[in-house]
This record gives C-alpha cells, structure tokens and sequence, in this order.
C-alpha cells in the first residue's frame, strides 16, 4: 500500500502524516501549496509520479468564519473545499486509483434534534459547509472508487486558540464565560487520522464499500459542557483557575454561522461497515493541555 496525503499542512493531515511515519507505512505528504491543484495537470503529474495505490485528500480552508465575510477568503474556501476535490475525483477516476476524502457536518443545517445519519439530506448554511457539499456532490458523480469521511470539529495541539481563549476568559472574567448555543462533538485530528489509515488499509485489503461515513469521538455535547471539561483539567495544570472553576456562570449566545445548532454526527454506519468503534476524546484533551502548559 503507498499512499498520497494531500494536504498535509492541516490539522488532520499532520496527524495522519505523523502516524504514517511512526508505522513506517510507505506514503508521500504533499501541503496544498506545493501542487497547484487547481489544474488538473498538475495533479496527474503528482500522482503519476508517486504512483499511489490509494489518495487521502485532508486539505480543507481553515479559516471558517473568514470565508463568510470576506470575498478573497470565500473564493480560497470554494477551491480547496469544492474544486480541489473535483479535480482529484477525475484525475483518480482516469488512474483508476481510490480516493478518500475527508468532509464535514457542516454540510447539514442543524436543525435535526438527532445526531446525522449519512441519508440525511444536506443543506448546508454557510460558505464553508456549501464549499465541502460541492466538493462531495462532484466525486460522487466522477469517481466511484471513493470514500467520504465527514466528522465533526476536529482539534489538534497544533492549534490550541479554543483552548486558550476559553482559559483565558475564565481568568479575566472570574469565571464568567461565553459560549454558542451549539451541541456538537469535538474529535481529536489523531483520531480521525487512526480512522482514515483503517479504512485505506481495509480498502488495500479489497474491501469495496464506497460510500459516506460518519466519524465522531465519543460523547456528544453542549460547547458548554465542554468548555467546563476542559477548564476542569486545566485547572489540574493551574492554579489561577482553581479559584473559579467550582462557580462557572455561562452566558449562551446565539449560533451564527459558519457553526449550526447541532452539528453531531451517527458513526453507527462507518462501525457496522468496517469495525471501527468511537473513542473518548479525553485522553487527548488532557495531552494538548499538558503541552499547553
């Protein structure tokens, strides 16, 4: 198995680069700004070159609530998001080689009270979640050797902002903090790297079960739930917030875009399929706060 990793400047793209490496499982890494992806000849002469027997495309637009603001950033979103993919879809449909591509929740408007099942008909509400739903829509009519993988909020110590920002909320404001009014299902980037590289070796092993899967870490939440579990252990790390972590007081704000009011995901199908079970994001909340401090 040799696999292309595209993408790999991205939260879970670094994850699954690092994995990779630590198993010794031949790949190649390429960041969206070494390959113009855009044209599609480029794109040919990356995977003509590496010869790949499977492509994991993990580029995504970072920037989410940028590309609802602004034009420049709206039309970066729109090509790493939706044409990047597309382009992919046809160069791997030409090759003959398997594409798994890597989506998100956003792409449903979060009004349904249940976490979202794969047959769940989109309808995404922002930029960002429009962008992944092109993306999806045109390797599903390209491409039939592919699998789509959309998973919640995914969080890395490579970029630990919310993290910080909630921390440093607590101190100033004596533990009066402010959170959306958002449930959703935040996933460690090492986790959704694991279950990329299952699938891929499942599907280098002659699995066919293309399709779209839903991944989250276990325990579906309010943000502000989660943003008391993570002051609670970084409490643990720091004596400034024991103070007030005992008598947290929120105030819920309105969700606004590019976030819905429930982004969380059913993975029943991706664990019938392949045996790939949900796992607790603690252990990895309490690693980026220990490196965090």
């Amino acid at each position: 198995m040799k696999l292309l990793v595209i993408g790999s400047e991205s939260l879970t793209g670094s994850a699954l680069t690092s994995l990779l490496g630590h198993l010794g499982i031949a790949h190649k890494a390429l960041a969206s700004t070494q390959i113009n992806l855009l044209q599609k000849q480029a794109a040919v002469k990356a995977l003509s070159l590496y010869g790949p027997s499977q492509v994991i495309n993990v580029a995504s637009y970072p920037h989410l609530s940028l590309a609802e603001q602004d034009a420049a950033a709206a039309k970066l979103c729109d090509e790493l998001n939706g044409v990047v993919p597309a382009i992919l879809a046809e160069v791997c449909n030409h090759l003959n080689i398997p594409l798994l591509q890597h989506s998100s929740s956003l792409v449903f408007d979060g009004h349904k009270v249940h976490p979202y099942v794969e047959e769940d008909p989109a309808n995404p509400q922002s930029r960002y979640g429009r962008s992944k739903w092109y993306g999806e829509r045109a390797l599903r009519e390209v491409l039939p050797l592919h699998v789509i993988v959309r998973t919640d909020w995914v969080f890395s110590a490579q970029y630990p902002h919310y993290f910080q920002q909630h921390i440093a909320q607590c101190k100033a404001q004596q533990g009066k903090l402010t959170v959306m009014s958002n449930r959703f299902c935040p996933t460690p980037a090492v986790d959704v790297a694991r279950v990329l590289l299952a699938i891929a070796q499942q599907i280098g092993c002659g699995a066919e079960a293309w399709g779209t899967y839903h991944y989250a870490a276990q325990q579906l939440l309010s943000q502000e739930v989660f943003v008391e579990q993570i002051l609670q252990e970084a409490a643990a790390l720091d004596a400034d917030l024991m103070p007030f972590v005992d008598h947290l007081q929120f105030t819920r704000l309105p969700v606004c875009l590019p976030f819905i009011a429930n982004s969380t995901l059913n993975g029943q199908k991706l664990f019938a399929t392949f045996g790939i079970k949900a796992r607790s994001r603690n252990a990895e909340v309490r690693a980026l706060l220990r490196q965090l401090y």
